[in-house]
């Protein structure tokens, strides 16, 4: 329990600790991903290209493995599944590595940046009694801090990833140390602060608790005709045809929503997305997107072509173009998390990968009429008497793998509804409130 509290106070206070004056993140310490109204941002004049992902029940992704059998990768985090967890044998904390250093977030323009901050944090000593005195016997470079201060990508770097001057030991101790903090991290997220399966689902299962007749409905059509379940699975048997019934045990009781693979579901682009307009080089000589609008999300087809992040097995690279345009499949706990607004005001949300959705029901109407209302244009062009998410979907962004086990699942809009509201049993905090959750000073929207 002792060295679990200081893992905890390592991941928070540590996170906390390392943050560049320079740069802000308003969303990795959020508890899910639709809770977070945009996307990852540097303060002032860069922002990512995805939304960013829950870390609720991150830890639970395995390392990243391609399975011959399946013809699919299972495991990894990021949308894109570049932390693979080969280095550390944890894909959730090798992803807790990526945006201290991420160009577009954090900013650090080297990992011993990050140990450099912890050394000289408040929490040190609590790193240093879990982890060992050892950690930062560094000898630091008269430059560190000036280095530290500028942001990763910046010209003068010439893109090296490693640009503080330390001595072989001294690196191989750095590495060491980051990879320790890293761990922490995903200590901390596996932990029932934090992935602790407390919603209303969980109580259902457990037999504490009955749903609603619009809620079970929405189970039955999750895990029936919505074909949900096939990607969040909920440790149950897809039953697809009228009359099939599901008379097993349950595979899991826990159950995870998510079955770690990836999948292209066919969205169109998101022309809001800033980072298309983030063209030219800003003050420290970096420039977020050269190609502008033309830029195309591979997802995991850019991972595969060592195009973002490095591809730990070279045998993979060939199957990038089977996998342009796939996603990571999200848990669906917490789908619906969000903070209590005051003054009833509503939370702004995004979904998926670029933010394009902006509701469990378009999110639902999306899967269930992607195909029936197809249109060749891209979004802001539906046709005059059409409305965009609602009768009228622009073209996909990557067609060519579009996944076509939705698009058409003849879904009512009453059956629509009850699945949203089954989705929302899916919310933590639900059985064990969290602490202050209904305490919030952001900015809401009028409803």
């Amino acid at each position: 329990m002792r060295h679990f509290e200081g893992l905890k106070k390592i991941a928070v206070g540590g996170h906390e600790s390392v943050e560049p004056r320079q740069v802000f993140l308003p969303h990795c310490l959020w508890r899910n991903d639709a809770t977070r109204p945009g996307f990852e941002v540097l303060e002032n004049f860069r922002f990512g290209k995805r939304k960013p992902q829950s870390y609720t029940y991150s830890p639970f992704y395995p390392v990243l493995q391609y399975n011959t059998t399946q013809a699919n990768f299972y495991g990894g985090n990021f949308w894109d599944l570049r932390a693979t967890g080969f280095l550390i044998q944890s894909a959730d904390a090798e992803q807790a590595q990526d945006p201290v250093r991420d160009s577009q977030e954090m900013g650090m323009p080297d990992s011993a940046c990050i140990v450099r901050r912890l050394s000289q944090s408040a929490y040190r000593h609590v790193f240093e009694t879990v982890w060992g005195p050892q950690a930062f016997v560094i000898t630091w470079p008269p430059d560190v801090d000036q280095i530290c201060s500028t942001p990763a990508g910046a010209a003068i770097f010439g893109g090296n990833p490693t640009p503080v001057n330390l001595s072989a030991v001294d690196r191989g101790r750095s590495n060491a140390t980051f990879d320790q903090y890293a761990l922490a991290i995903t200590a901390y997220e596996g932990s029932p602060d934090v992935s602790p399966f407390s919603s209303k689902f969980d109580a259902f299962l457990a037999g504490k608790k009955t749903l609603t007749a619009n809620e079970m409905a929405g189970y039955n059509l999750f895990r029936g005709k919505g074909n949900c379940n096939s990607c969040h699975v909920d440790g149950r048997s897809t039953t697809l045809m009228p009359g099939q019934t599901d008379d097993g045990n349950a595979a899991d009781v826990a159950p995870k929503f998510t079955d770690t693979t990836s999948s292209n579901l066919g969205l169109p682009k998101n022309p809001a997305d800033p980072f298309y307009f983030q063209t030219t080089p800003d003050s420290f000589g970096f420039t977020p997107n050269p190609a502008g609008f033309a830029f195309t999300d591979l997802g995991v087809g850019l991972f595969l072509r060592n195009l973002s992040g490095t591809v730990p097995n070279s045998d993979w690279a060939p199957l990038a173009p089977a996998f342009d345009g796939f996603m990571q499949v999200s848990t669906a706990r917490n789908v619906d998390m969000r903070p209590k607004c005051p003054n009833g005001k509503t939370f702004a949300k995004a979904y998926m990968h670029n933010g394009y959705l902006k509701s469990l029901k378009e999110v639902v109407h999306f899967y269930n009429t992607r195909d029936v209302y197809p249109f060749d244009v891209a979004s802001g062009h539906c046709p005059a008497g059409t409305k965009e998410k609602v009768d009228c979907w622009p073209v996909p962004e990557v067609p060519q793998t579009k996944d076509m086990t939705v698009g058409k699942l003849g879904l009512t809009d009453l059956e629509e509804d009850q699945i949203v509201a089954f989705m929302k049993t899916l919310t933590d905090g639900y059985t064990t409130p969290y602490p202050d959750s209904n305490t919030f000073t952001g900015t809401c929207q009028v409803p």
